[in-house]
């Protein structure tokens, strides 16, 4: 007979393909691991990972049976989620990931003068574990740039489009100008986000596209960006979203002119996930919220 522990053993080495790896975060040998899931390839009479001396593999059939382990796991959690709401047991709490939370304390404060009755439990995450985190379902919503979720099972709602700004020191040359161009960024010193911010990327790509070589002297949190630029440092860009809540003050901000400067950003979910009403209250919101202000 195939066990829940099975299963769950099953999913967790095809995530990482690493003996060694997960029996470390299950707190198990890895010769009780290797034994689980040899046990539950003979109950299926079939091999679920190709292996090596030195590798192991998730194959064919081991990929197709890991949508249909992941839809028990996935129809588990949203009977237990299910149940807390039926029985009113549950706190009535938002979970949210998102790249930069500070460009939407607004957004989220409104919502809590609206349904005081619940709460937001806020993540933040790195570029990669944006989409992983809506996978797993660790999380009821992402708020990300539309290429920045890749997996198209998801669904989405719109909520806004960002421009991007140029953050400059009120000493600099640039910040007296009304707009300026990324090719006038060439070789300026650059402040930027730790690698794996989704911000970074989106960036990157932008100085990519217009073919701007900037000069990288500094990488640090969020937080301390503003106190940089202030400092003379370097500069910095930063979205309209940013510049609305003025997160970098007192430094200057500067419209960037290039037209393909504009980022669409969405609340992502995943259907599989069972909402509560709390989360459905907080995605109509999102929605309606964005949609009075354009």
């Amino acid at each position: 007979m195939i066990t829940l522990l099975q299963l769950d053993y099953f999913r967790r080495l095809a995530a990482t393909e690493h003996i060694t790896q997960t029996a470390k975060e299950l707190y198990i040998s890895q010769t009780a691991l290797s034994s689980m899931i040899i046990g539950l390839e003979k109950e299926l009479g079939v091999r679920l990972f190709d292996r090596s001396k030195r590798s192991i593999r998730l194959n064919q059939a081991g990929r197709v049976y890991l949508q249909y382990v992941n839809d028990v796991f996935t129809a588990l959690e949203n009977g237990r989620t299910a149940l807390q709401e039926l029985t009113e047991t549950a706190e009535h709490q938002v979970s949210l990931t998102v790249g930069s939370p500070q460009v939407w304390l607004n957004m989220i404060r409104d919502f809590r003068h609206q349904c005081p009755e619940y709460s937001i439990k806020q993540h933040s995450q790195t570029l990669d574990g944006l989409t992983d985190s809506l996978r797993r379902m660790r999380t009821d919503f992402v708020i990300a740039g539309m290429n920045e979720v890749t997996d198209p099972g998801f669904e989405h709602v719109v909520l806004k489009t960002d421009r991007v700004y140029l953050c400059v020191p009120k000493s600099h040359p640039l910040a007296a100008r009304d707009t300026v161009w990324l090719r006038e960024l060439e070789n300026q010193p650059y402040i930027d986000l730790p690698v794996g911010n989704p911000w970074r990327a989106y960036c990157a790509d932008l100085f990519d596209r217009a073919g701007v070589t900037v000069r990288r002297v500094l990488e640090c949190d969020a937080s301390i960006r503003s106190a940089l630029i202030d400092a003379e440092f370097g500069v910095a860009l930063t979205s309209s979203s940013a510049y609305e809540v003025d997160m970098l003050r007192p430094n200057c901000y500067i419209p960037i002119s290039d037209e393909f400067t504009t980022r669409e950003m969405a609340l992502f979910w995943n259907p599989k996930k069972y909402l509560s009403r709390a989360a459905l209250s907080f995605r109509d919101f999102c929605a309606d919220y964005w949609t009075k202000k354009a």
